[in-house]
């Protein structure tokens, strides 16, 4: 006989490493917490999807699984951007899940959800066995493109005002193997040497037009490739993950615009190969060894919450009373249009903005297809971060329900401080700490004082009332005047004339 519903305090739709953070939390507070995804394994991108750089602030819970993978020789802990091997990545954040006693279906996805002036009362799901009911007192939304909450009724936003409603361009991760690093970073640094004060975004860059002008590819790909080594490889014969196949023009809730996306990226992959083979240093010998199962998309529902987090309190590193997570990174903004620029690194504003570094507008005309914003252009000071309020979590219409990750409320630029790794795991941790706090005290989400989840996780070791340490630290440290570079860096010239790359 079927099973066609489930009773648990806590139901977390989604394994990414925003869910299964939450999930976790719940758990390790004593609430009878499922996890419910459509994989076969947790982490998300991360794992899944081969985002094997942990970007952000490592500190709760990303801090904990990344340690653990650490002393088992599977992570590689830098001063910035950590790495993991992704499947054993995966497999300890299913063993945390499982060591706190929560519930884990794989294989589910939500479909509908049924709520009840304003409270949803249960998450219809679809698996092996058909349709099922899981019935909770809090729901909380993993699954980045905030479904539930869509389901629920919760308002949303999709895609950038100054773009026409496109996505950002989406990445298809692939593994690689026999890759000589060594070789590959000297080829990188002699580059560097020779073309100082360059604005071209680097050898691969130059290396990807040669290609193109010798017939060896039809197209610049991307300006640049995030590489990463794999733990427990040699840097003289690594495994690697790649992040370098695009797609641009995107509508990311469309199943066939989605689908050509990844057709496209395989198709990609393949040209990409070759090229590596032939073109770069150190990948003689690398063969293609694997590609991702989960597309890299960067954004699509973005939830409007109790607060939205402005495209202007990330530039001017806005501080909250109730913050509950800390981005210390530029604008990710992956352009939506265009591979030539690749990115965008600024944000426009009508007058100087306090905290930001500012200058008169100079970007190109393909950096604003449809029309150039007015005012200044603004960015981040790499001395400086913004907190993600909880507000962000609670969405509006909605009175049991918190999202996580890459769907919480926010504007199109600020999305970038919410989606990336670190910060998605602390907004997950965050919101099962308020599930516990909502159960104790028998009140929503909504009611909750996000100053006392605050508390909560500095009690429970997230140190949010300290100082950045580490190599955050070292970058407040640097002094000088700020220099824009390729890709819409940052940079910070010193007084010996020395440009310090810290954004």
């Amino acid at each position: 006989m079927n099973k066609t519903n489930y009773y648990f305090d806590v139901v977390v739709v989604g394994g990414g490493v925003a869910g299964t953070a939450a999930a976790i939390t719940a758990a390790r507070k004593g609430l009878r917490t499922v996890l419910v995804d459509s994989a076969q394994s947790v982490g998300g991108l991360a794992t899944n999807g081969y985002v094997t750089g942990i970007a952000g602030v490592v500190e709760g819970l990303c801090k904990e699984w990344l340690k653990r993978l650490e002393a088992e020789g599977d992570a590689i802990d830098r001063p910035h951007l950590p790495t993991i091997d992704p499947d054993k990545g995966k497999l300890m954040l299913e063993r945390m899940l499982v060591e706190t006693g929560c519930r884990i279906l794989y294989g589910v996805t939500a479909i509908k959800a049924i709520v009840e002036e304003g409270v949803i009362k249960g998450v219809v799901c679809h698996g092996k066995a058909g349709e099922f009911t899981i019935w909770a007192k809090i729901v909380i939304d993993g699954t980045g493109d905030g479904d539930v909450a869509a389901y629920a009724g919760a308002p949303y936003e999709v895609g950038s005002p100054h773009f026409a409603g496109l996505n950002m361009s989406t990445t298809l991760a692939f593994r690689m193997a026999n890759v000589d690093l060594m070789k590959y970073g000297q080829a990188n640094q002699d580059w560097r040497e020779k073309n100082a004060g360059a604005t071209s975004f680097g050898l691969l860059a130059e290396l990807e037009a040669e290609a193109v002008k010798n017939g060896d590819l039809p197209f610049v790909i991307f300006p640049t490739a995030l590489i990463y080594q794999i733990p427990n490889t040699e840097a003289t014969d690594a495994d690697i993950t790649v992040m370098t196949a695009h797609s641009f023009y995107t509508r990311n809730l469309d199943p066939e615009d989605l689908t050509r996306q990844i057709i496209e990226q395989h198709n990609q992959i393949l040209l990409l190969e070759k090229f590596f083979q032939k073109y770069v240093p150190g990948f003689e010998r690398a063969r293609l060894t694997g590609i991702a199962n989960m597309h890299g998309i960067r954004d699509s529902r973005r939830i409007l919450g109790e607060y939205i987090l402005k495209d202007t309190d990330v530039a001017s590193g806005t501080k909250f009373a109730d913050g509950i997570a800390r981005f210390p990174e530029f604008f990710d903004t992956h352009h939506p249009t265009s591979p030539r620029i690749g990115f965008m690194r600024h944000i426009h504003v009508p007058a100087p903005l306090e905290g930001a570094v500012c200058r008169e507008a100079q970007c190109s005309d393909d950096m604003h297809i449809f029309g150039r914003p007015a005012g200044l252009e603004a960015r981040v000071d790499p001395r400086n971060h913004c907190e993600i309020p909880y507000r962000t979590l609670v969405p509006l219409n909605v009175d049991n329900l918190l999202v996580v990750g890459r769907c919480i409320s926010s504007e199109f630029n600020a999305q970038a401080a919410v989606r990336i790794i670190a910060p998605s795991m602390s907004t997950g941790q965050a919101a099962g700490t308020a599930a516990a706090i909502c159960l104790e005290k028998g009140i929503t989400p909504r009611e909750v004082d996000g100053k006392l989840v605050r508390q909560k996780m500095i009690a429970d070791g997230v140190p949010l009332d300290q100082e950045l340490t580490g190599h955050w630290a070292k970058v407040k440290a640097f002094e000088g005047d700020f220099v824009v570079l390729a890709g819409d860096f940052i940079g910070i010239k010193q007084a010996d004339g020395k440009i310090v790359t810290a954004m």
